[in-house]
Parts: C-alpha cells; structure tokens; sequence
C-alpha cells in the first residue's frame, strides 16, 4: 500500500473514533504513527484535541507548538485555526494565562480573517475565561455575550453550554447569585442538547456551589460528590478535582473533617499531578480554612501561603485578594 492510501486510511479510521467519541482511541492511534500524523494538517491538530479530550494538556501544548509551523506551512487555515486555540486551551489549562491570551487572540484573529464565526466564538468565550480569572468581571461578561448570539445562530448547543456556564461564575463571582443559577440551568439544556455529559455534570456542580452559598452544605455536597463521580468515570481530572474541593469545602461547614480532610488531599492530589494551578490553589486554600477550624495554625498559613503562591503564579486576581482578606481577617500573625 502506498504512503498516501495509507495515511488516506488512518484519517478514515482517526474520524470513526471520534464519530463514537473514543477519544483515547483516537489519542492512542494517532500518537503511535506521528510521523504520518505531521504530513496531514487535519491530523495534526486532532491528536493535539485528543490530547486535551484525554485530559493531557502538557502533551497537548508540546505537540501542537512543535508542529503549528508545519500547520502555517501546509496553508490550512482551517486546522491552523483549531490547533491555535487549542494552544491557549493547553495553556491555560497549565496556568499560563499570558500565552493562553496571547494564543486565544490570535485565534480571534484567525477566524476574523478567515470568516469563522465557530473560530470566532470559541476565542471569544476563552478570551472571557482569561478575564474573568484575572477579576476583570465586566469584560468577561461582554466577552461571553459576543459568544452567544453567534453560538446560537449557528446552532451550536455544546458551545452555548460552556458559555452560559461560565457566565455564571462571573455572575457567581459578582455575587449574583439569581443570574448565575439562571445561567446554570440554560448551560445544563444545552449540555443536553450536546449529549455531552461532561457539561451537564459541569453545570450540575455549578449548581451545586450556588446551593452551598446560598446555605445547603448538605445538597451541596451531595451534589458535588455526584458530579466527582461522573468525572472520574469518564476521566476529567481537572472536573474531579473541582468537584472534590467543593464536596470538601461543604464538608467542612457540616463539621465532618475527616471526610474534608479526604476530599481535599484527593483534590490536590490530582490538579497537582495534571498541573491544574488555578483548581489547585483553591482545594489548598480549602485545606487552610480545615487547619484553622482544628486549630492547626500553623499548617493553615503553611496551606494558604502555597495557595497564594498558585494564584499570583497564574495571575488570578480575584482570588488572590480573596485568600488575601481571609488570612488578614482570620489568621493571627506569626509570633514574633
């Protein structure tokens, strides 16, 4: 068989996989023959997507920034704008909110030029991430309702999941908790819509931290540990992780420490060893509000020191000044 018909045959078999949503398939066929995935643009950026759909954003982020040169050479624009965004994805998956943005609007770019609109409203609403992150609430909300309209116009549920869900944690984080709950709903039918049960579990733990703040530590938890569950099965780390926090935090108002205590090291357990920074940071500063409550001082300041450290790594402003109030307003200083 010649090399063309060959790798004409891989791409076959590459798309049925991920027809049927295999995409640890699709990771595992591709990652094995990388020397024909780089002749063929369209290759190249789904094994960078298989990557970041197994939950393997460093492989992701080293594989497409060794080969988005070959993308820019080939000339298509198409696979040049997926993996571009893909990039900022990666990145921002690891932390590194600076090359995530500058990644994102160079996809916003892309697909400007390229007349996009998908393209566009994917970096759009990842350009909202960033913002929001770094406590710029009101950019991030103008950001999400571009997204919108053109999600909705082009028909596209799974894209109008993730955008309503992270309008609600703007909302959330402005303390608007009727719009936010609103926003959790409308991302879970469309999640639905998708079929993707990633996002409905998503949303359904987004759910399950307005309940928390609104007074439900029970639900909250309930929920949360649910939501944990379905990550685990399909192997979302990052989601498990930020499930477990919250099932920790609630935990934590319903004085069942131990089980908190449990949680929350498996929380940082694995955003630690996925390098989730941001989801980190917030399961360790879990774990100092559980050291302060048992009246381990010192190991509260030792487990919000490393937050902080987390959080001005990756420039997350909001809740760097949130750890910041809480240590200043709960924690004693040191002796001298």
């Amino acid at each position: 068989m010649d090399r063309g018909r060959a790798i004409d045959l891989l791409i076959s078999e590459a798309r049925a996989r991920v027809a049927s949503g295999a995409w640890g398939d699709v990771r595992a066929l591709l990652s094995e023959r990388e020397g024909e995935v780089r002749q063929r643009p369209e290759l190249i950026a789904l094994l960078g997507e298989a990557y970041l759909r197994t939950h393997a954003p460093r492989e992701a982020c080293g594989w497409l920034e060794r080969t988005i040169l070959d993308l820019r050479r080939a000339g298509d624009r198409a696979a040049l704008r997926k993996a571009t965004n893909l990039v900022g994805v990666a990145r921002f998956e690891l932390g590194d909110l600076d090359a995530a943005e500058h990644a994102f609007h160079a996809a916003v770019s892309l697909g400007r030029i390229d007349g996009d609109d998908v393209a566009l409203a994917r970096a759009t609403n990842n350009l909202g991430l960033i913002a929001n992150v770094r406590g710029r609430h009101a950019e991030a909300l103008a950001l999400y309702r571009v997204a919108i309209p053109s999600y909705q116009r082009l028909g596209q549920p799974r894209g109008l999941a993730e955008t309503y869900h992270n309008l609600a944690i703007t909302f959330r984080d402005v303390g608007d908790v009727a719009h936010a709950e609103a926003c959790e709903r409308r991302a879970i039918e469309y999640a639905r819509q998708a079929a993707d049960e990633r996002l409905v579990a998503m949303a359904q733990v987004g759910l399950a931290e307005l309940q928390f703040r609104q007074g439900d530590a029970a639900l909250a938890e309930a929920t949360a540990r649910r939501g944990a569950d379905v990550f685990a099965r399909i192997g979302d780390a990052k989601g498990e992780a930020d499930a477990l926090r919250l099932a920790g935090v609630a935990a934590i108002a319903l004085a069942k420490y131990d089980v908190a205590e449990a949680v929350l090291a498996r929380a940082v357990e694995l955003a630690s060893s996925r390098g989730y920074a941001l989801v980190e940071g917030e399961a360790r500063h879990a774990q100092a509000e559980l050291a302060l409550v048992r009246g381990d001082l010192q190991g509260a300041r030792a487990a919000a020191a490393a937050a902080l450290t987390l959080f001005e790594r990756v420039r997350a402003a909001s809740n760097a000044a949130a750890l910041r109030a809480w240590m200043s307003s709960t924690l004693p200083p040191d002796a001298p």
